[in-house]
């Protein structure tokens, strides 16, 4: 009778899990507000306190000896620090967040090294079954596009590579697919939710970002949103 009870109790506990994880991987599509953090570079430092000192050391000297700029010098270079801080602003994954996985025929494929294409990244896994909903779309898409120039990259979340080959051959998808194992990059990307899909310009700039399964014709107008 004892043992009974807790098989019926881990019984119990198995099924709440299973609610929540469902309802965790909805496939209602949400659209990404903010992307991954922007992370500075080496080259985008900030400056020394010695350099910052001797920059305004000489900005000091120079002032008594020289004229005023006119107010049209003025509002140019007004406008080129805009300019330069939209730029800085911009999320560029390419540069910031570039990565290299290997795909199922044990190619390795870097984000930068496909600079120049358009790019749809999705992240998944074979026991999500939003991803699973999404695939012939997918599918439908590489279809269509596989002449053009839009790449589209299937990441595998977190699997090992046999379970990912069994189940891409079971389905005849045909969609380039990258190996996740350890989950790095979609730790890099602060996936929280799958299928995530990411639109990528020819720039490498985030365009569009989505968590939740998408129907084609939505896919269509993100890639189409890409220049």
């Amino acid at each position: 009778m004892k043992k009974n009870v807790i098989i019926w109790t881990i019984a119990a506990i198995l099924v709440v899990v299973a609610i929540l994880t469902t309802r965790n991987f909805s496939a209602k599509p949400q659209s990404i507000i903010d992307p991954p953090p922007y992370q500075q570079t080496e080259q985008e430092a900030p400056a020394s306190d010695a350099a910052a000192a001797e920059e305004s050391k000489g900005s000091d000297d120079q002032q008594g000896g020289q004229e005023t700029p006119s107010s049209d010098s003025t509002a140019a270079e007004e406008n080129n620090e805009s300019e330069n801080q939209q730029d800085t602003s911009k999320i560029n994954l390419m540069k910031d967040y570039d990565f290299e996985l290997e795909d199922l025929t044990g190619s390795k494929i870097s984000l930068s090294g496909l600079k120049g294409k358009k790019i749809f990244l999705n992240f998944w896994a074979t026991w999500c079954p939003p991803c699973k909903a999404e695939m012939p779309d997918i599918e439908k898409l590489y279809q269509e596009t596989k002449d053009t120039d839009l790449v589209i990259l299937a990441v595998n979340v977190g699997e090992d590579k046999k379970t990912v080959e069994s189940f891409i051959a079971d389905n005849n998808y045909n969609f380039p697919v990258l190996l996740d194992v350890k989950g790095t990059v979609s730790q890099l990307y602060q996936v929280s939710g799958i299928p995530t899909s990411y639109f990528i310009n020819s720039e490498g700039y985030l365009v569009d970002g989505v968590t939740g399964a998408i129907p084609l014709e939505s896919m269509k107008e993100y890639v189409n949103n890409l220049d």
